[in-house]
């Protein structure tokens, strides 16, 4: 009985599901019939038979006129229908050729000017005439207490002064060596608080040396300046705008030194001091080589004690290297670690971007911000003093 029941049971449903099926079948509607059958050959005005409601909705979708009579399309508005057709498969092919002739044009002008075939304006000159208005969007922490000059081992470093625009500055050097010899040249500008020095002489630990001592134990001349508004020279601080013409003026200056050689000068820097060479080098200075540890792209992500928004983006751009990567005229690399802390993001945006020819990427696997500097410093200082090219992999190994 228990059985039965059941089975019963299990009979009922499925006949009720069977109708549910079949009302949900009858209510998906059937699929449309296109195109529709043709009209027989005699028929002058029709090209198809009479049209159902769903084939009137579809022809009409498709742009088709329909003979409102006869309810199917005239012979006419398929002739229309079809040329319509045939222009617009011709409109798509001679868009798709434009876009290709275009693409064709772009990837040329891209070549040329990263070649320097064709030169477009570098950093200097886009600035040409034009004043930062850095003063009017300084906040209380910007306006820093004077710091007194650094008092670095005169065996290692002996003050310098250099003159850019209006400003008198000071900057330390490598002391003659007094053997009659031309030594090449790094200067390095370091990072954090760029525009001043404190102890930079003093090597730190192998993870975080920021010294860049490598350069003269291996037997190159060294030149660190001081910028406007740091420790206590003349001058308000201006975040990448006359710290560009400081960075110049103290190459120049230093070029002048008898033991220098002019030819064999190179320019580094470590995370602020690094965007900052970065720009030095889109401004057109010649260099034999650039080599920027850790820069950023947009110079509005670092935290300094500035409001950009009241700054116009013209002058924010005019700060950032991102745009003025096509303007390097000497060898750049721009270095940092793989992992955190770091700007590799910037670097990515940076290498992918419009650029020279002369810009180079590197990528150092395993290192970070910091722990990249005395092993690829090393490296690059005994090729440097060797006056070997420098050999430095997209994806460098520490």
């Amino acid at each position: 009985m228990v059985v039965f029941i059941g089975a019963k049971m299990t009979s009922r449903g499925w006949i009720s599901l069977d109708r549910v099926k079949q009302k949900a079948q009858a209510q998906v509607p059937a699929p449309v019939v296109w195109p529709p059958a043709l009209a027989p050959e005699g028929d002058g005005l029709c090209h198809t038979v009479k049209l159902n409601l769903a084939q009137v909705d579809k022809a009409q979708e498709e742009g088709i006129d329909i003979d409102q009579q006869r309810r199917c399309i005239t012979r006419a508005a398929m002739a229309e229908h079809e040329m319509a057709k045939v222009r617009h498969a011709a409109a798509g092919k001679q868009h798709e050729s434009q876009r290709g002739e275009q693409a064709r044009i772009e990837q040329v002008v891209e070549q040329q000017i990263a070649s320097g075939e064709i030169t477009l304006q570098n950093l200097m000159q886009a600035r040409a005439g034009k004043a930062t208005r850095i003063a009017t969007a300084l906040l209380p922490a910007a306006h820093m207490p004077v710091r007194s000059m650094p008092e670095p081992p005169s065996l290692l470093f002996v003050p310098m002064s250099y003159q850019s625009g209006d400003l008198k500055l000071k900057a330390f050097v490598t002391p003659d060596p007094g053997d009659g010899r031309k030594q090449p040249l790094m200067v390095w500008l370091t990072g954090g608080d760029t525009n001043s020095l404190d102890d930079f002489w003093s090597e730190g630990p192998a993870a975080n040396d920021q010294s860049a001592s490598a350069f003269r134990k291996a037997g190159m001349a060294m030149l660190f300046p001081t910028l406007r508004g740091g420790n206590d020279n003349p001058g308000q601080r201006e975040y990448f705008w006359g710290e560009v013409q400081d960075v110049a003026a103290a190459i120049l200056q230093a070029a002048q030194l008898p033991y220098v050689d002019p030819a064999r000068i190179y320019l580094g820097g470590h995370s602020t001091g690094a965007t900052l060479a970065l720009l030095t080098a889109t401004a057109g200075l010649p260099v034999q080589g650039v080599f920027a540890f850790g820069p950023v792209d947009e110079i509005s992500g670092y935290g300094w004690p500035v409001k950009w928004e009241l700054i116009s983006p013209d002058e924010r751009r005019l700060r950032s290297p991102m745009h003025w990567l096509h303007a390097i005229k000497s060898p750049t690399w721009i270095i940092e670690g793989s992992k955190s802390p770091g700007n590799i993001n910037s670097l990515d945006n940076m290498c992918a971007a419009r650029k020279s020819n002369q810009l180079h990427c590197v990528s150092v696997q395993g290192g970070d911000h910091f722990s990249v500097l005395q092993p690829l410093t090393r490296k690059l200082a005994g090729q440097l003093v060797m006056g070997l090219p420098v050999q430095l992999k997209r994806d460098e190994q520490l």
